[in-house]
């Protein structure tokens, strides 16, 4: 446990810091590049996700059988040849994401897009860098799958938090002093995308118990061996990426491409708080892995609840603040009055969405541990086909509201439905338990000081007081969401009176 620990640790660290470097300079990328510029930004971070699609499920075997081969003498001989066999798989995608993204900057500029203070040659320049900038990063998140199995989420981090600053800082150098252009911001992030990718693949190599008998090599039969789960992960991915990014796609193609700044606006708030939750999975994920092959089925049980529990905490004490202060929340930090207007309300329902969808998380590395990706398969495809035309309604109705409320429709699905048919054969008997106990507690507690807490403080001042109360109700928040949960109430009866000694 002291190691699960200290990866939790290491991933919450390193997230939030990445959760602030993704949010706290975005209104200075606003003022320089404009909210229309601002959009294709947001059109990339798509486009980024759309690239998981090529990843071929082939992260989440790594990451997985990392995680079971690493502990067994015999079997962890043969990782330095599972690496590099998928490696070859790897690098040649990263040329055809690149390849195919510059193809088809010109027909997204003048088909797809509705640009109306950027030309449609400066757009379409735009998107052919920003196709570098994706592919030379993805490879970094095959590396990153392969220190996680390793349970290497320290280094991981490390990483990921260092480059996750040289792009949000260092791009505003290269605004400020070189070039105010959306093409100087997409040429910085192709230059720190090729160095994490680099970076993250020679700290993975040192640090696998490679074979120092002979090199590592490319064999079909790893690729054969992980054919039927790399391909429930391809599936799961592909449909998972595709719902995620139904609402972007709709919107960029129906509404103005400013208006596709303000919902990447409210996005990156919501990412942030998605941040505070993928820690969990990261860490967990692995050691699911690990029980599951030794056949320690109580141990699982046991770990699945308590980890639940803590999770609840952190997902309802943030979502909690950033649904019912969403509007403080915006114009403390943009100083806009007129944005946190108009992205106050699809700011709560992302939010709502992304809490929902945050609990899913550890159910699903419960899933993937025991090799199941049928369920998941499933809710996905569903999610798509009755969202492509309750999106295109939406869209067409309410603008980015309507964008954001297919978010929130498609998590409340899965929780309603997938939890209780995943625990049908996982956890048999657990789905009143999880509910009862392990998530709604946090979520009680946190909606009700949050919502009190709104009726003392209708308005915050943008000035350090304001800021200051939203600190304290912040704490408040997470202390009522966290002595709700049975989990951390059983670990304070325990840790109080060695405290108090």
């Amino acid at each position: 446990m002291p190691v699960l620990r200290k990866n939790i640790l290491a991933n919450y660290v390193g997230q939030a810091w990445m959760a602030m470097m993704g949010v706290v300079f975005v209104p200075l990328y606003i003022r320089l590049l404009g909210m229309e510029a601002f959009g294709l930004v947001g059109l990339m971070l798509s486009i980024q996700a759309l690239s998981m699609l090529l990843d071929l499920g082939m992260g989440g075997v790594l990451n997985r059988e990392l995680a079971r081969r690493v502990h067994n003498i015999d079997t962890a001989r043969t990782l330095g040849d599972l690496v590099r066999t998928f490696e070859w798989l790897v690098w040649p995608i990263t040329l055809v994401i690149a390849v195919v993204i510059w193809l088809a900057s010109e027909p997204l500029a003048n088909h797809w897009l509705h640009p109306n203070h950027l030309t449609r040659v400066e757009t379409a320049h735009a998107i052919a860098i920003m196709g570098l900038a994706v592919a030379l990063q993805w490879p970094s998140s095959f590396y990153s799958n392969g220190l996680s199995g390793l349970e290497q989420q320290p280094a991981m981090n490390m990483i990921n938090a260092g480059f996750a600053t040289l792009r949000g800082a260092g791009v505003l150098a290269v605004l400020y002093w070189i070039s105010p252009t959306i093409m100087a911001f997409m040429w910085w992030y192709a230059a720190m995308g090729a160095c994490q990718s680099l970076l993250s693949a020679i700290v993975l190599w040192r640090l696998l118990p490679v074979n120092a008998d002979r090199r590592a090599h490319f064999h079909s039969e790893e690729i054969r061996a992980a054919g039927r789960f790399a391909g429930g992960l391809f599936a799961i991915t592909a449909l998972s990426i595709t719902v995620t990014q139904l609402d972007r796609i709709v919107l960029s193609a129906m509404r103005p491409l400013v208006e596709m700044g303000y919902f990447s606006l409210a996005l990156s708030i919501a990412a942030g708080m998605g941040r505070m939750i993928q820690p969990m999975f990261n860490a967990l994920y692995p050691r699911y892995s690990k029980l599951v092959s030794l056949g320690e089925y109580q141990a699982l049980a046991h770990l699945y609840h308590l980890s639940n529990q803590y999770l609840s905490v952190v997902v309802a004490a943030i979502s909690a603040i950033l649904m019912i202060f969403s509007r403080d929340v915006i114009y403390l930090w943009t100083g806009d009055a007129a944005i946190a207007a108009k992205v106050a309300m699809p700011l709560s329902i992302l939010v709502a969405g992304t809490a929902l969808n945050g609990l899913m998380n550890l159910p699903y590395a419960l899933q993937l541990a025991h090799g199941w990706t049928r369920l998941t398969v499933g809710a996905n495809l569903v999610a798509l086909i009755l969202g492509i035309p309750l999106c295109i309604w939406a869209v067409g109705h309410y603008d980015i509201v309507g964008a954001a409320f297919l978010w929130f429709a498609i998590n409340f699905g899965f929780v309603a439905i997938a939890i209780p048919l995943m625990h049908r054969r996982l956890m048999r008997g657990g789905t009143t338990s999880w509910y009862l106990q392990d998530i709604l507690p946090p979520f009680i507690a946190a909606t009700a000081v949050g919502t009190f807490s709104r009726w003392l403080f209708p308005t915050l001042p943008r000035n350090l007081q304001g800021i200051f109360q939203l600190s304290v109700i912040s704490g408040i928040t997470l202390c009522a969401a966290a002595l709700a949960s049975p989990a951390v109430r059983t670990m304070v009866k325990q840790k109080l009176p060695a405290l108090l000694k």
